[in-house]
């Protein structure tokens, strides 16, 4: 995820812990420094599985546009840069078609 906010600077990536670590912030602090997370946002609380309408698996990726949630992956990606990378042009290509269709009425 780092990766990919790294080659999109545009975009806002959010990590969301809705899983207990270790039960304290204190725990989830030091897991952000361990692995480096520096580039990344990160929000902790199950309210986020709510708010979201998240499955109970984890991990789910969320594409979220407008503030609607535009594509959902619920299982480990193989390769998330290429996946969301995919996502974005596939949203970017809808709303092109839309505007398109939109200045033809």
């Amino acid at each position: 995820m780092q990766d990919f906010q790294t080659r999109h600077p545009e975009t806002i990536v959010v990590a969301m812990n809705v899983a207990e670590v270790g039960g304290s912030s204190e725990a989830l602090d030091k897991f952000i420094v361990r692995q480096k997370l520096d580039r990344l946002r990160i929000a902790s609380g199950v309210g986020w599985q709510n708010r979201f309408a998240l499955p109970e698996q984890i991990p789910v990726t969320l594409v979220i546009d407008g503030g609607r949630v535009r594509v959902m992956h619920d299982s480990v990606m193989a390769d998330p840069v290429s996946f969301l990378e995919a996502d974005l042009s596939a949203i970017h290509r809808m709303k092109s078609e839309a505007e398109i269709n939109a200045a033809r009425r």
